[in-house]
């Protein structure tokens, strides 16, 4: 599969006109600040080798256009040394709920990790974590050779933890070109710490 930019044509192809508000069109960052919310800088486990999976379970998150994007994914994540993988599925729909584009997409790289830390109100078995992934991830639409880059924020807060201002439950997603999804609207996200 070739990487590429979104030509007219191809456009067409995965969204529809509706997508036309100059608000939602951005273009792929040249370096890691463009991101669909404040990067996670550094982690709690400080220079501790520590894994976790991330899960995202049907999450919805909005444009400020009304477009939609559904998405579902797991996968594991490391610090010291940093690695993420994994995936899921997503599907794409306009301001009136009509399916525009959907298919699967990939984790490529970690850009940054903070664990918030586990809930006192759960007991000590469960090895859930809040906290914020952000992952350069790449979109597949089924029916095309097109491979989308984007930038994705998974971001997990736990009942009872004390996070930081801004923090909301959910995934943002940033695909150039194509949309800044960044209102979270519903679904879960959890980070849990296997070592």
């Amino acid at each position: 599969m070739k990487v590429s930019s979104i030509s007219a044509a191809a456009l067409a192809v995965l969204v529809s006109a509706t997508l036309g508000c100059g608000a939602d069109r951005i273009a792929f960052p040249s370096d890691r600040t463009l991101s669909p919310g404040v990067p996670a800088f550094g982690a709690v486990d400080q220079n501790e080798s520590s894994t976790y999976t991330w899960h995202i379970n049907n999450t919805v998150t909005e444009a400020s256009n009304g477009d939609r994007i559904r998405l579902i994914g797991t996968g594991p994540l490391g610090i010291h040394p940093k690695s993420a993988s994994g995936g899921g599925t997503f599907q794409h729909t306009n301001a009136a709920g009509t399916v525009i584009g959907s298919g699967g997409w990939t984790v490529v790289e970690l850009l940054s990790f903070q664990s918030y830390g586990s809930s006192p109100l759960f007991p000590a078995t469960f090895n859930g974590v809040g906290g914020k992934a952000q992952l350069r991830v790449r979109l597949t639409p089924t029916g095309t050779t097109l491979v989308l880059e984007g930038i994705m924020d998974i971001e997990c807060r736990l009942p009872g933890l004390d996070v930081p201002g801004g923090t909301v439950e959910g995934v943002r997603l940033v695909v150039p070109g194509v949309a800044n999804f960044n209102t979270p609207v519903s679904g879960s996200t959890l980070f849990r710490k296997i070592s």
